[in-house]
């Protein structure tokens, strides 16, 4: 009776302040989880085009000639584009630009870079110099 009629008085009810945090909490964690999400898709997008472009410099300048250099880049491309669904391939095409400081590409100490970009969302460039030796 007195919880009852000290209830009334102060004018609370059980449970409102839990409803009240939702309410106006909800929406913010919403729009927070949202953009860890793109955050982490963007982030990811940026590791794989990075990775992919030091794997493609890298399969170039390690070719023995340089006939087979400018396929074995493409085909680092190829595999990693053999391991995504379709709907990924069709929706962030991977293109591969291979550029040299001098040419012949293959002479000794040149310095070859390789840029990937996949889709809209990333795009990286790698750098890699033909050894000395060759």
């Amino acid at each position: 009776m007195k919880n009852q009629l000290s209830n009334k008085i102060s004018g609370s009810s059980e449970g409102s302040a839990i409803t009240e945090f939702l309410i106006f909490t909800l929406p913010f964690f919403t729009v927070f989880l949202l953009l860890i999400t793109q955050i982490h898709s963007k982030s990811i997008s940026l590791l794989e085009s990075n990775n992919l472009a030091r794997q493609s410099v890298r399969a170039f300048v390690t070719s023995p000639n340089q006939e087979f250099a400018m396929a074995r880049a493409y085909q680092v491309i190829e595999i990693y584009k053999s391991m995504q669904s379709q709907h990924n391939v069709q929706s962030r095409p991977i293109n591969l630009i291979i550029t040299c400081q001098s040419y012949p590409c293959f002479s000794p100490g040149n310095k070859v870079s390789a840029t990937v970009s996949i889709g809209s969302l990333s795009k990286s460039t790698a750098s890699e110099y033909v050894d000395l030796w060759r």
